[in-house]
This record gives structure tokens, C-alpha cells and sequence, in this order.
């Protein structure tokens, strides 16, 4: 039959490829950098640098303003070239205290970008960078993207704009390295990797294994080149901390902005915070805390109540905590909210799971409607015919999904499942044959093997493949009970002793019932 957790598992990592999360205050931690995105922003690359030339002729760098660079700066290089453009902001009071503190990063001759909440709750600003401090005035604010720009007129001349490079053009598994203050202390580097890139509003999120801490918020994460990929930000929340970068072409978008259209203590908007709560989730699903994530998803709804992305997180974690009747309904809003295949697909595992097969065949049956490509939703439909015993109708969908994917061995297996149905023994035999090749680890595809044999009277291949079965799932009585009547068919009486003495160590009301079959007679 069906593996539907398989399945489930594939296609819900595709639709939350789309989620992800940010925003909440600073607050200390152990040190921790991330990765950022950009377009080009600034002069050429290395302005400013003393070591620019040199890195050059070393490094074999274009030194064409935006070009694609030959190769890649080691991280001493990159450190010496761009940190001239990384900044300390402090957020002051009306005392002129220091109250909190972050990292920036140059983006015009005498414009600097750090993220909002580093300067919210600030009267007056300054930024800092080698022991000298210089005036700054908050210029714009963006909260949906958490994101401040700062106006700083006298920074020194050698503090070049940096260049930036799109989200569009980044892929997992990058090599980045995140620039910034921790503490409000001397700059560091951290060297990581892009492990995620999350797609929210005109840009991609991006996660990232380089460590961040608060003050290293509002600093850069640079591509192995050396360019402005995005701008580093931390946050703490429900005891997780999230590493994330704000694609660096937000800040060309922030430039557009009037001056003064937000105030630096503007709060998130419900869709930034939908975003945070939506990454809690996604983390605690995928370390198996389906609670905790079905309450993250919760807030999320809370903040947003039409966000589709959070109703399927939602229904996602309600099946990892087997309350199936939540699922169905969380399933039913995110299609309210957003029609799409997939969805209809989950939610026609979830009815499998509920019992409500025809429920299940009628969700399947729109999956194929809205994606008629999609093999998974043909597969899944063909094992609801086959709860309904409508096994003619199995077959046209299993041999749908096959024609659209070739290798399912989930699709072969119910394929030879209905083939037994219809007592077409042979055709079953021939496509089970193709599942166990295709799943050799699929204790149900050799017990579907060997019933075949068994009908076709060719007991020696029945009870090998019956005996693959209770060795891949050796704590299935019902595969024990299996075997041990395929032996007694056979008269191997030793054997089928062999067998009843295991069924009472898995289950002594089964064992009972078989020994009255095949023991006693």
C-alpha cells in the first residue's frame, strides 16, 4: 500500500521552501555573523582599500565597477578590503548614554545601513569605526524589512560604499563570511555557508551558518568575492536564535523611500513578525517538535490571519501530532486562502490517514485536476481506489504515475496490489518484481511478491520472498503469520513450528489463531 510519510515528507519540504522568518529585539548572546544580497551600490570594488591593487594583481579581480569577479579573496583580503566599510552604530538616550548597539554598513558617501531595531528605542545616534566617532541622523525606516538608514556627513573618505550583488543570484551552499561588531567591540569575521534562501516580498531571506551576535546586527554578509550580499541580523525567540541576512537589494529599495517616512520607533509590521513566527515553526518541525511548532504557526496566524504559508505549517504539524481532524481543517484554509495541487495532495494523505478514504480519492482527484503532471498526487489517488477496492480505477492512476515517473516504487507496489486484486497473478507478479528492484527495502512490496507466487502455486519463491519480508520488518506479525501458512502449504511442518513460537513473542492472540489454522490440524 501506500507510503504516504514518504511522500509527505518530499513535498512538504518543497512548500516550505517559502517560509522563513525574522524580527524580535537584540539581545546578548554568544557572538553569531550571517549572510546578505545585493545589487551594485557603490563605486568599484575596493575603493578606499589600501590593499585594493595588490588584491588585484594577487587575486586576478575585475576591477570594473559591478563586473563579475575571476576569483575568490582569501579571508584576510576580504577582511582588509571591506571592513573599511563596516561600521559600529550606537542608539544613545537623552542623557547621551549608550542603550544599544549594532554594526552598519556604508552604502553611499555619506550613507550608512543598519537594521531598525538597533536604533529604535534611540534619541540620538552616532557610528564608530577605529577608535573615532561621528554624528549620524536616522534618515529612513523601514519595519517590514527591519531595515534604517542612517545620514553620517563626515565620514572619513577611505569608508568606500561597498558594491552589492542580487538574492536572485545566490544558491545554498555558498561560502560567506559575516562582518561585524560584536558586543559593540573591534570588528571580527565569521566564515559560513548560505543554508537557506527564503523567498519574502522582492527578495530572498537568506539563512546562514555564520555565526551573528546582537551587536553584529546591521553589519555585512559578503560573498567569497567580496561583494554585499546581504545585511546581518539576529534575533532571539522562543529560546531559538535565527541567523538571517536581508538581501542587499532592500537597501537600493530603502533609498527610494521619502525622508522621514517612518520614525525609528515604528513597530514591526504584522507580516515581519508572521515571517519570525513562521521560521520558529519551520525550525521546531524539523527537529521533530511538532507542539512547539504548531504553536509558533499559531502566532503566526495570530499576526496574519490569511497567511497561507502559516495554515500549511499549521496543518503540517497537526500531522506530525497525528490529530488528523485539525490537519484536514488546517488544510482546508490554506486552500481557501491559496488552490494549488500540492496542498489538495497533503490533504488527501491526511483524509488516508483520518480513515476517510473517499474524502481522500476526492482531495487526490483535485491535486490531478489543478497538476495533472504531478506523479505523487497520481499515485496517491491510485491507493485510495485501492481502500475503496475500486481496483480497475487503481490501476489507470498507478499507471498514470508511472507513465509521469518511470521509478516510483511506491506506484508499481499498488499497481501490483490491485493486479492481485483483480486475480491477475502474473501481471502482479511482473510489477512487484519492478517495485522490490525499485524499493529493495520495502518489506511490503516482498510480502506482495510473495502472496503473488503463492497464488500462482510457486511456493519455494513465495517463501524466499516472504522471508525477505520478516527480515526487513522482523516485529510484523502479520508478515510472520503470512509465512507460516505459506510453509504449511508447503508441509514444512518444522518451519511452521518455528513460526507460531515467534508469533506468541509478537502476538499471542494472532499466535493462537494460527496455531488453530496450521499448528493443530
Amino acid at each position: 500500500m501506500l507510503t504516504q510519510r514518504r511522500v509527505f515528507q518530499t513535498t512538504l519540504a518543497v512548500l516550505f521552501v517559502c517560509c522563513a522568518a525574522l524580527g524580535s529585539q537584540e539581545q546578548k548572546q554568544t557572538p553569531k555573523a550571517g549572510p546578505n544580497l545585493g545589487q551594485p551600490a557603490g563605486p568599484a570594488f575596493g575603493q578606499g582599500c589600501p590593499l585594493t591593487e595588490e588584491i588585484i594583481a594577487d587575486e586576478g579581480l575585475s576591477h570594473k565597477y559591478g563586473g563579475a569577479y575571476q576569483k575568490t579573496l582569501s579571508p584576510q583580503k576580504l577582511f582588509s578590503c571591506v571592513s573599511v566599510s563596516v561600521m559600529v552604530v550606537q542608539s544613545l538616550d537623552a542623557k547621551g548614554s549608550v542603550i544599544a548597539f549594532g554594526s552598519g554598513v556604508v552604502i553611499g558617501s555619506d550613507h550608512v545601513i543598519t537594521n531598525r531595531h538597533v536604533i529604535e528605542q534611540g534619541v540620538s545616534f552616532r557610528v564608530a569605526h577605529g577608535g573615532k566617532e561621528w554624528p549620524a541622523k536616522v534618515i529612513r525606516v523601514d519595519p517590514d524589512h527591519d531595515l534604517a538608514e542612517l545620514s553620517v556627513p563626515v565620514l572619513p573618505a577611505n569608508a568606500a560604499p561597498v558594491v552589492t550583488r542580487d538574492s536572485s543570484t545566490l544558491g545554498v551552499g555558498e561560502k560567506v563570511y559575516a562582518i561585524g561588531a560584536p558586543e559593540g567591540l573591534e570588528l571580527t569575521i565569521s566564515e559560513g555557508l548560505i543554508s537557506g534562501l527564503r523567498d519574502f516580498g522582492k527578495g530572498k531571506v537568506i539563512q546562514t551558518s555564520a555565526a551573528i551576535s546582537p551587536g553584529s546586527s546591521g553589519g555585512g554578509l559578503f560573498d567569497a568575492q567580496g561583494r554585499l550580499i546581504g545585511i546581518t541580523t539576529f534575533y532571539l525567540k522562543e529560546g531559538q536564535s535565527l541567523n538571517f541576512a536581508l538581501p542587499a537589494e532592500w537597501t537600493v529599495t530603502l533609498e527610494h523611500k521619502t525622508t522621514g517616512t517612518a520614525t525609528a520607533t515604528s513597530k514591526h509590521s504584522p507580516k515581519f513578525q508572521a515571517l519570525l513566527w513562521r521560521e520558529i515553526g519551520d525550525a521546531a518541525a524539523n527537529s521533530g517538535k511538532y507542539g512547539v511548532a504548531s504553536n509558533a504557526y499559531k502566532e503566526a496566524i495570530s499576526v496574519m490571519p490569511n497567511d497561507y504559508v502559516a495554515w500549511a505549517g499549521l496543518a503540517t504539524a497537526y500531522v506530525g501530532l497525528r490529530d488528523f481532524k485539525k490537519a484536514i481543517s488546517a488544510f482546508h484554509e490554506t486552500l481557501r486562502l491559496r488552490p494549488n495541487g500540492l496542498t489538495w495532495l497533503l490533504l488527501s494523505m491526511a483524509y488516508h490517514d483520518a480513515g476517510e478514504y473517499g474524502k481522500g480519492v476526492q482531495a487526490a482527484q483535485q491535486a490531478v485536476r489543478l497538476k495533472p503532471d504531478f506523479p505523487n498526487a497520481w499515485q496517491v489517488l491510485g491507493s485510495g481506489y485501492l481502500r475503496l477496492e475500486q481496483y480497475d480505477k487503481a490501476v489507470n492512476a498507478e499507471q498514470e504515475a508511472l507513465r509521469l515517473k518511470p521509478d516510483d516504487g511506491d506506484a508499481w507496489q499498488d499497481l501490483g496490489e490491485a493486479y492481485l486484486q483483480l486475480k491477475q497473478f502474473n501481471k502482479a507478479v511482473s510489477v512487484e518484481q519492478q517495485a522490490v528492484q525499485l524499493r529493495p527495502d520495502s518489506a511490503r512490496a516482498w510480502q506482495l511478491l510473495g502472496v503473488a507466487y503463492f497464488l500462482l502455486r510457486q511456493y519455494e519463491k513465495s517463501i524466499s520472498a516472504l522471508r525477505k519480508a520478516v527480515q526487513l520488518d522482523p516485529k510484523d506479525p502479520q508478515l510472520w503469520y503470512g509465512l507460516g501458512l505459506i510453509l504449511w502449504a508447503d508441509s514444512q511442518k518444522s518451519e511452521v513450528i518455528k513460526v507460531y513460537k515467534k508469533l506468541k513473542t509478537l502476538d499471542p492472540k494472532l499466535a493462537e489463531e494460527f496455531f488453530q489454522q496450521a499448528v493443530l490440524p
